[in-house]
């Protein structure tokens, strides 16, 4: 499948993430060499081609990555469009060779089928090792927080706690409401028994994380000079420690102490939504905790409760910028009408950030998305129903063989659509109208309520 012996180059604008690929693909039995472009994007095929000059001939496939804009088939398939990210190139020859590579297409748009493939398989492989929060991504965790009480019914609690798991929840969170006692800890001997291998976490005052310790995996929360001067109680365990900017400076204490007890420290820079103290305070809290050789996350809730925007889209950007400053957990709780469902998002926007770290590109057609609202494409066909974005506020759309245009910012545009189809045709173009013409569909006067009720 792989073709090991051909001679490759790697054209590229970015010769540091080119040489892992090479490194990867030479262990493979290629040889590979790479040739730095700048401007590569900028270079049509022609003035490609004079670059290289005579050295093509020396190589069996050029490859220049999947984000060069132009089609290269008037060279047969001696040039060849690989992945936008080179960093997918090892996996996608690996798993698939040389031949699956296409002259005018990236790898991704050509073959979203494999691509799936290719990222279910990395991403088992990246949690196929985990005992625990890793020091650093990828991959990504995902801890989800469930408020308990006593007297909760245990069958409930059951439920969500399965439905949180099947959602992607890596560690459940307990957070007592009320005064700890006896009754949590038969409610976490229940849990254990019913869900024997999911890492379970309380998040309570330091006195009960010290009493109940044995009982978790997770301890939430202690402040950084506490963990600085004790965590001999929590040996052997995941201890969340809150760091905040005066603490910065005495996180080798902190670390030294973990070291000598054998507890493991998560730093948590505690995210504050914006204006003040700040979302980009925490961020660069973050990137100054980034070079600790210790796990770091953190908590989405308090971020994306406190804007009123959709969840998934808040969730995938904050979770890709917590990515590039060393995040591997973030965490969430389902506290609000608006964050059902979190759980789920959070661990889409994990994984998403997780194959653009591993393999070097944006998280961009890495086979998943939280494209919840909007229309990615300017056509869109479902079941026989086509949306086709005309203009930038006009869509047509056809069904049953029939056609009709529509302006996005008319008073109610969706109800003439009862001419073109009906049934569950209709409902099809009804949700695809209303989403290829976001943002205007919000204000349609037939949906104010509806779309509108939150402002």
């Amino acid at each position: 499948m792989s073709s090991g012996g051909a001679r490759l180059l790697l054209v590229t604008s970015s010769p540091l993430e080119a040489e892992v690929a090479a490194s990867g693909l030479r262990a493979m039995g290629f040889q590979v060499d790479v040739m730095e472009l700048r401007g590569l994007l900028f270079t049509p095929p022609d003035g490609l081609w004079r670059t290289l000059s005579g050295q093509a001939a020396r190589y069996d496939y050029v490859i220049v990555p999947g984000t060069y804009p132009w089609d290269l088939s008037e060279y047969g398939r001696k040039v060849l469009k690989g992945p936008e990210g080179l960093g997918l190139l090892v996996d996608v020859i690996k798993g698939y060779g040389i031949d699956v590579l296409s002259p005018s297409q990236p790898f991704e748009k050509a073959n979203p089928e494999l691509l799936q493939e290719i990222a279910e398989r990395r991403l088992r492989e990246m949690k196929s090792w985990l005992t625990g929060i890793p020091v650093t991504p990828p991959p990504i965790t995902v801890i989800s927080e469930v408020p308990v009480r006593r007297g909760l019914a245990g069958e409930e609690l059951e439920t969500v706690i399965a439905s949180l798991v099947a959602d992607g929840a890596d560690y459940v969170v307990l957070a007592p409401l009320d005064r700890e006692g006896g009754w949590l800890r038969t409610l976490t001997e229940d849990l254990r028994t019913l869900f024997p291998r999911l890492r379970l976490g309380l998040d309570a005052r330091p006195e009960v994380l010290r009493t109940d310790v044995e009982d978790y995996d997770l301890l939430l929360s202690v402040t950084a000079s506490e963990a600085a001067r004790d965590l001999s109680w929590a040996s052997s365990k995941e201890v969340v420690v809150l760091i905040y900017d005066d603490d910065i400076p005495g996180l080798g204490d902190v670390l030294r102490e973990a070291e000598k007890s054998g507890a493991r420290p998560v730093l948590d820079p505690v995210a504050l939504p914006t204006p003040r103290p700040g979302l980009l305070e925490t961020l660069l809290r973050l990137q100054s905790i980034k070079p600790y050789a210790a796990p770091k996350m953190i908590g989405l809730s308090n971020v994306v409760e406190l804007m009123d925007a959709d969840t998934s889209g808040a969730v995938a950007l904050l979770t890709s910028l917590a990515s590039e400053a060393g995040v591997s957990a973030v965490m969430v709780e389902e506290a609000s009408a608006k964050a059902r469902g979190l759980t789920l998002e959070a661990r889409i926007a994990s994984d998403m950030a997780s194959l653009a770290l591993a393999w070097g590109k944006a998280a961009k057609d890495v086979s998943l998305a939280l494209l919840n609202s909007k229309l990615k494409h300017y056509v869109t066909e479902v079941n026989g129903v086509r949306v086709n974005m005309t203009g930038r506020k006009e869509v047509e759309v056809n069904a049953l063989g029939a056609s009709l245009r529509l302006r996005c910012d008319d008073e109610c545009p969706v109800t003439e659509l009862a001419r073109v189809a009906s049934g569950p045709q209709l409902v099809i173009a009804s949700i695809l109208t209303y989403r290829a013409c976001l943002p205007w569909s919000s204000a349609w006067s037939c949906l104010k309520g509806v779309t509108q009720q939150a402002r």
